[in-house]
């Protein structure tokens, strides 16, 4: 009896191992979090100057973004004309420092937070306009595929563009006298003029002011609320006032 007790306790104490390692708890791992994928404009044409190449705010933004959010960050440079496309289909998150009067597509956008203004620039050899409507029907350089709402609505058919692949190469078509006037950022003038790209002896006149935001890929992985918040975080820190000299 003794023996056949001993041999048939076997199975039950297999058994309660087993139901013993069922009832342990699980451990699950946490996936890990979903990169952020920053896309920022880089021309797709010759012709960056020092100057634009210069400018590391994309950059430090993206970084800024990923600490906020504590999240891994992709820059994604791209030709401006892809950008929405990308967005729109998923393929990035955000890019930021436009407007939605600039860059039309299906996404959604954050709060204003970066500062911008839109200048005309005119040549030594013309005058200094003191209004818009001194150039109706004059030749203004532009960059190809970019808005500009408010020439537009003030000129309408009296703006008359003169398109480049990208700013340097509007620049480049200026200074060689194609036209007497281009449009242009106050920061990315105030920037050409600090390198020696632009020489002294332009006028400028400030068409617009307002601050520009992000846009966001509704199906991608970033939402404008934690986006937005992340903006109040990088404002309160005064890390923003930072960023925006490195434009």
């Amino acid at each position: 009896m003794i023996a056949l007790f001993r041999t048939s306790s076997v199975p039950s104490l297999a058994l309660a191992a087993s139901l013993t390692l069922l009832a342990a708890p699980l451990t699950v791992l946490a996936a890990p979090p979903a990169t952020i994928r920053y896309v920022h404009k880089v021309e797709d044409a010759p012709g960056k100057t020092p100057a634009s190449r210069r400018s590391g705010f994309q950059q430090a933004m993206a970084a800024a973004f990923g600490r906020q959010l504590q999240r891994p960050v992709k820059l994604m440079p791209l030709p401006r004309k892809r950008m929405m496309g990308v967005l729109e289909s998923a393929e990035g998150d955000i890019v930021c420092g436009y407007s939605p009067a600039w860059f039309k597509g299906d996404v959604d956008w954050t709060r204003p937070f970066i500062p911008t203004s839109e200048v005309l620039i005119a040549s030594r050899r013309v005058p200094a306009p003191t209004t818009l409507e001194d150039v109706r029907g004059k030749t203004v350089g532009t960059v190809l595929g970019f808005n500009y709402p408010e020439v537009q609505r003030r000129l309408g058919a009296g703006f008359v563009r003169d398109d480049a692949p990208s700013l340097e190469l509007t620049l480049r078509k200026w200074q060689g006298g194609r036209f007497d006037y281009f449009l242009a950022t106050g920061v990315t003038v105030e920037r050409q003029f600090a390198s020696g790209e632009l020489a002294a002896g332009f006028s400028q006149l400030v068409i617009s002011e307002e601050k520009t935001g992000c846009a966001i890929a509704r199906q991608g992985t970033l939402r404008v609320a934690e986006v937005n918040a992340a903006i109040d975080a990088i404002e309160k820190s005064g890390e923003l006032a930072r960023l925006l000299r490195l434009r």
